[in-house]
């Protein structure tokens, strides 16, 4: 408890605190080298140059936290023993009795009584290849499980016993989520809580790395070599699992500790950020309410020249009277007429359904006669025009058919 402690207490203020003399030393040495002054303090330059220093900082202090961690961890079975956890048992009673005669009390005193029998129950007991199994997962509490016989058993038991840490940091993370403020770091504190128990979930359920001897009660499964057994080759799976909780905690406290500095446009509630994306809106908004305005001004001075029988100059437009002071009635009537079709026309446009379908099919069948007719307009032009000689022998020819 206390380490954790202290660790939050370090998240939060020790990056701050080792960012500004770390920047402080590396404008110093920038200035007397490049001769060129640091950034004010108030300048982009010098938020990026925090920004990248804070990274390095905490980088470095979370590869500081996990060698903690990892070095916080007792010992097991087989690291006190010298063997690796896949040897057999023909190497455990090998290597016991090597420990035995250099750690017997006989040999050490009394203060080495307390080891040795430990060491001594453990090697007894993970003769079993059960217990063997179970203490592979869930560390040397299963020695203490006299009412379980079975892999089954043991199983259920552990991840029982294991399920208890999710509850709690469950329901940690969502009281957390409730009563503080909106971030979108919560959804990475959650993903990483996702990651941490599928993580956990496959090392107890994986196959043991124990090379254990042919048996009905144990799975014979080949096991999968992880990153963790190849960095902490001498380490089981309980450690690793106890190594996972501890990364995952100032995983956590770092994540809300970085992501302010590193990525401010990211959080919510920063009074700079705000300022600067309402302001960025606001001219948006002013720039396109400009805009709209003079559309609609243009537009209208149009269909006003449309319909007025009075010329007006374009730059007037904009100085035009009020149709109620200068218009006659009639041309009250017809601009009322003519705004109606356009307000029509513009809501047929717009829907979907039969009227849409309609007034498409009119459109387009009044757009093909238009083009049939052009063509045969062009067409009757290219012909030669009949002459008057023509015509008065077609009359003669018709008056002697007659008479005849």
């Amino acid at each position: 408890m206390s380490a954790a402690l202290f660790r939050i207490v370090g998240w939060s203020y020790l990056p701050d605190f080792a960012t500004k003399q770390a920047l402080r030393v590396i404008h110093q040495t920038s200035s007397s080298i490049f001769h060129r002054p640091p950034p004010d303090p108030r300048t982009p330059a010098y938020a990026l140059h925090y920004r990248l220093t804070f990274a390095a900082v905490v980088l470095c202090y979370l590869i500081y936290n996990f060698l903690d961690a990892s070095g916080s961890i007792t010992n097991n079975f087989y690291e006190l023993l010298g063997v690796y956890p896949n040897s057999s048992d023909a190497t455990l009673k090998m290597a016991f009795r090597g420990f035995a005669r250099k750690y017997h009390p006989d040999r050490v005193g009394p203060s080495g009584e307390a080891m040795f029998i430990e060491v001594r129950d453990a090697f007894e007991a993970l003769k079993d290849p059960v217990v063997r199994f179970a203490y592979d997962r869930f560390g040397p509490d299963v020695l203490k499980w006299k009412e379980c016989t079975t892999m089954r058993e043991y199983l259920r038991r552990g991840l029982l016993s294991s399920s208890l840490y999710h509850i709690m940091t469950g329901a940690g993370l969502i009281l957390f989520s409730a009563i503080g403020k909106p971030s979108p770091i919560a959804a990475w504190r959650y993903l990483l809580f996702l990651c941490l128990f599928a993580s956990e979930l496959y090392l107890l359920l994986a196959p043991s790395p124990s090379a254990l001897s042919p048996s009905p009660f144990v799975d014979a499964a080949a096991s999968h070599v992880t990153i963790l057994d190849v960095v902490f080759p001498k380490r089981i799976v309980y450690q690793h699992v106890l190594l996972l909780h501890q990364v995952f905690f100032f995983l956590s406290v770092a994540l809300s500790r970085v992501a302010p500095v590193l990525f401010p446009s990211l959080m919510r509630g920063d009074p700079i950020v705000d300022q600067q994306i309402v302001r960025a809106m606001a001219e948006r908004l002013g720039a396109l309410a400009k805009t709209t305005e003079r559309e609609l001004s243009i537009m209208l001075d149009t269909e006003l020249l449309a319909i007025h029988e009075t010329p007006m100059v374009t730059s007037e437009m904009s100085t035009l009277p009020r149709p109620r002071e200068i218009l006659k009635s009639d041309i009250i009537h017809a601009l009322t007429m003519e705004m109606e079709d356009v307000v029509v026309e513009n809501k047929l446009k717009s829907e979907v359904g039969p009227v849409k379908t309609a007034w498409d099919f009119a459109v387009d069948k009044e757009m093909r006669k238009r083009v049939q007719d052009r063509r045969l307009q062009e067409i009757a032009d290219k012909l030669p025009s009949p002459t008057l000689e023509t015509g008065q022998m077609k009359i003669h020819n018709r008056a002697r058919s007659l008479s005849l």
